[in-house]
């Protein structure tokens, strides 16, 4: 581990949240950062819904760990952001709404187990404005949410004003020899620096060899609509912004196919009415989607070498996780190899 300490330049591939979080955080420490994207607009991160929710996703062991401490992580990541980009971004923490429907019972005893371990829960009575399917409200306090695009955006203006190289170009191929990296190749130039992390999100598999998948989520965006706090159910989860409810989201197994379809929007438009039917006057205003790098246990994957580390299969949880993620690549470069990083390891699927 001793030639981290003395490494200089690092190439961050891929500009999703988590590739920019890592050249955030590198860059604040005084590396010498480049960024390769193929194209920065097609990160799923910019049509993200922003949940920051691991008590909402009913998530348990090292994935609830890793999210939850990553929770506690994004006040200072905010500020630091800000701070450096310069750029506002809108970041709510008044808690997240887990809306229980006829026959989801089960959720509140999942609740009470939060609850009996001293996290912030609360259980309420629903509001007139939702239908009669829901029997009530779980109020996770801790929870929060965050505009991704003004989080993109700001990003973006960071990396700017850190000094960090940012390049458009598709990196075809990684030249490695056993453990190390000496070099990626792509259709513009070929580039070398002392220490690679990849960001590759749901096209991981173009460069390596690693169980991540494509998960395709649409989404909505519509006006004329307003809720106090994001009401996450199982058939829509609806999360207010400043000019605008975002409604998501579908989750399809349909590869790389393109585009917002019918069905999708019908999904979207029934789930939202079901849950706030005075939504059925909204106006639409928008429509997304994206994919979501998704792995069969819907766990992270952390992979090392000599002198790179890959980030990746953040599924559901992008946004959530990139504070944290960052903080464990920049550890591992001081030196510290925390545990996460054997937890999620590849490893475990073979």
């Amino acid at each position: 581990m001793s030639k981290l300490y003395i490494m200089r330049k690092i190439i961050v591939v891929g500009s999703g949240v988590i590739g920019l979080s890592c050249a955030l955080l590198l860059a604040s420490e005084g590396y010498k950062v480049q960024v390769i994207t193929r194209n920065p607009e097609e990160a799923t991160s910019w049509t993200a819904g922003g949940m920051l929710a691991p008590f909402s996703e009913g998530l348990e062991g090292e994935l609830f760990d890793f999210s939850y401490q990553s929770l506690k992580e994004y006040p200072n990541f905010i500020r630091h952001l800000m701070d450096v980009s310069k750029r506002r971004v809108d970041f709510w923490q008044e808690g997240i709404y887990r809306v229980v429907l006829k026959g989801e019972e089960e959720l509140l005893k999942v609740a009470e187990r939060y609850k009996s371990a001293s996290y912030g829960v609360e259980l309420l009575q629903k509001g007139e404005e939702l239908s009669k399917d829901v029997i009530s409200l779980i109020h996770y306090t801790e929870e929060a949410w965050v505009d991704a695009e003004m989080l993109m955006d700001a990003l973006l203006f960071a990396m700017n004003r850190l000094g960090v190289d940012y390049v458009v170009d598709e990196i075809t191929s990684v030249r490695k020899r056993e453990e190390e990296i000496e070099g990626v190749k792509g259709i513009k130039s070929e580039y070398r620096g002392n220490f690679y992390v990849f960001a590759l999100g749901s096209w991981t598999k173009e460069l390596f060899d690693l169980p991540v998948y494509p998960i395709k989520g649409q989404a909505l965006k519509l006006k004329g609509a307003s809720l106090p706090r994001v009401h996450y159910s199982s058939i829509s989860y609806l999360i207010p912004r400043e000019r605008y409810l975002y409604v998501g989201a579908t989750s399809e197994d349909v590869g790389f196919m393109g585009g917002n379809t019918l069905e999708g929007l019908k999904l979207l438009s029934e789930g939202a009415i079901r849950v706030a039917p005075a939504l059925s006057k909204a106006t639409l205003m928008n429509t997304l989607y994206g994919y979501r790098p998704a792995t069969p246990d819907e766990k992270p994957i952390f992979q090392i070498g000599e002198n790179y580390f890959i980030a990746t299969g953040h599924y559901r949880n992008g946004i959530l996780h990139a504070p944290i993620t960052a903080r464990v690549v920049k550890d591992y470069l001081k030196g510290q190899r925390t545990p996460f990083i054997d937890l999620f390891s590849p490893e475990r699927f073979s």
